[in-house]
């Protein structure tokens, strides 16, 4: 609604606005006049769910102890009973096995005679044989060929051979992915455009040469590979995406690929130079999407005909401008993944680690297509075990799960510190509410909560397409919500139920356009939902 001309006389000057949360998310890509009051500049752990902008998830440490450096690579393992799964992590010096939470002394059960460079950085998909067995192939980047078998509970290097458990027409320390299609595993053959693949239903075996490099027009190693469940005219199938270093991308189908008529190429494009290592891409629905230089790209809009040229092709349309900095300034380090966090039905786009920049992450919210950033994660790898998301930290030997709302929750507080508050920040979308060649003079911001507990937060009004973070605020206490091992059981209200908190703040300044910078920090659940604006209009200038 527009704000009256104080000038004019009126009793009452000040008009009340509810300006929503933004739940539309991020956009980098519109004018700052013209966005819409459901988008933000900007927003860091503070992302877009069903109620409104909600603090992103904490951390709370899992299992450490591990020696030599941080892990590359989480390993889940989900057997056929409860007592079979297991839970590894990867470093330089080699697998350990963290799966009894509050673990702090895992047992290494594999050591890398290369523990050099990138060892521990693994590829690795589950099996299951004709016998019902099942099996964790891995592929380290150092180390090549290893599988782990759930009836004797033991890893073994695959040596090279003709022999039982062996394999034959490469060395296989020179395999660094593995990848099953079709039950048939495929291995792609390090620093070339070569990849092998065994007999159907097969983990060992003479191994046949299948060379991409025809096909990679841009040239550039083979990375990876990825399932795509398709319906493409003639029932639903499972196509095979092959992708390079370079960007290219060729897609085919059928069944056998030692029989020319069985084993047939769908198409070739390009998409734009890929990330460093090979977790640039994720199977989701029915779709696999891969990040490039240019964005993350659906494979779907391949085959639709869609330009890359045109950025409505991408999902990270909105938030283009935000992945291709740090693509630019990134792209060439280990560290990227683009990963489905199933607890919070978000997928995730990881980047490497920048003590500078904070360590961002892009997330989308599948509910509403919404983007966000969080920061301050200290991610090397993320996956999802037993339907909850762990992730190695990078500062420290240390395997983490996603849970709670505050963050550093580790398992030896005394020697590690206490837990902590997790630090959000948003600037919500500039507004002339009706009025844009009108200066406005803000004097009340409400923001409203829906919380476990009152947030500390800072809130300010923002004139005229200023884009700066507001100051930062007080620390959040773990404050009068029920804390575990300190509050009283049977007597305290475990997890608190959410509850309505509005403070007025004073604002200042004026502007034609006006946005509300916020800055805080939440040790329970947090939801903003709205923000009520109290403000009163000049004249034209």
């Amino acid at each position: 609604m527009p704000f009256p001309d104080r000038r004019l006389g009126q009793k009452q000057n000040a008009v009340g606005v509810t300006v929503p949360a933004s739940m539309a998310g991020i956009n980098a890509v519109t004018s700052l006049a013209m966005q819409d009051p459901t988008e933000c500049v900007y927003t860091y752990n503070l992302v877009s769910q069903d109620l409104g902008m909600v603090v992103r998830q904490g951390f709370v440490e899992w299992a450490n102890g591990w020696t030599g450096g941080p892990a590359n690579t989480v390993i889940p393992f989900e057997g056929h009973q409860d007592s079979h799964d297991r839970l590894f992590v990867a470093n330089n010096e080699g697998i350990w096995d963290c799966t009894a939470e509050g673990t702090t002394a895992p047992t290494q059960v594999v050591t890398w005679p290369d523990q050099l460079g990138e060892a521990g950085y693994c590829s690795y998909a589950a099996f299951s044989n004709d016998g019902n067995d099942m099996f964790i192939l891995l592929c380290d980047k150092r180390n090549g060929y290893y599988v782990y078998t759930q009836t004797t509970d033991v890893w073994v290097k695959v040596a090279q051979g003709v022999g039982a458990g062996e394999i034959d027409g490469i060395d296989p320390t020179n395999l660094e992915y593995v990848f099953i299609w079709k039950r048939r595993v495929w291995f792609v053959e390090k620093n070339s455009a070569n990849g092998w693949y065994l007999d159907v239903a097969t983990l060992f075996g003479t191994v046949t040469k299948f060379n991409f490099g025809a096909q990679f027009r841009q040239g550039g190693a083979l990375r990876a590979f990825y399932n795509w469940s398709l319906d493409g005219g003639l029932g639903l199938d499972d196509l095979m995406v092959a992708v390079s270093g370079a960007g290219d991308v060729a897609i085919y189908q059928g069944t056998d690929p030692d029989v020319a008529t069985s084993f047939s190429l769908v198409g070739t494009w390009f998409i734009g130079a890929v990330p460093a290592g090979n977790r640039f891409g994720v199977e989701f629905g029915g779709e696999v999407y891969i990040l490039s230089v240019y964005g993350l790209l659906p494979l779907s809009q391949l085959l639709n005909g869609s330009s890359i040229n045109d950025p409505n092709t991408y999902l990270t349309a909105k938030i283009s401008p935000f992945v291709r900095e740090v693509m630019a300034e990134q792209r060439q380090e280990l560290g990227w993944q683009v990963v489905v966090h199933s607890e919070g039905a978000q997928l995730y786009i990881d980047t490497p680690q920048d003590p500078l920049r904070g360590n961002v992450a892009f997330v989308q919210y599948f509910g509403n297509q919404a983007w966000s950033m969080v920061r301050g994660l200290d991610k090397t790898h993320t996956a999802n075990w037993r339907g909850s998301d762990y992730w190695a930290h990078g500062g420290r030997n240390s395997l983490v799960i996603e849970r709670g709302h505050v963050d550093n929750v580790w398992l030896d507080p005394a020697t590690d510190g206490a837990p902590a508050p997790i630090e959000w920040s948003l600037l919500t979308s500039y507004q002339n509410f009706e009025s844009g060649t009108r200066f406005k003079r803000c004097q009340y911001i409400r923001p409203q909560f829906l919380a476990q507990d009152l947030p500390a937060y800072s809130v300010l009004a923002r004139y005229d397409f200023d884009i700066t973070e507001a100051y930062v605020s007080p620390l959040s206490t773990l404050g009068v919500s029920a804390r575990w091992n300190a509050g009283l059981w049977d007597s305290e209200v475990w997890g608190g139920n959410l509850e309505r908190i509005d403070q007025p703040r004073g604002a200042r300044g004026m502007g034609r356009h006006i946005a509300i910078a916020m800055r805080g920090s939440s040790s329970a659940r947090t939801i903003l939902v709205a923000f009520d604006v109290i403000a009163d209009g000049g004249g034209l200038m």
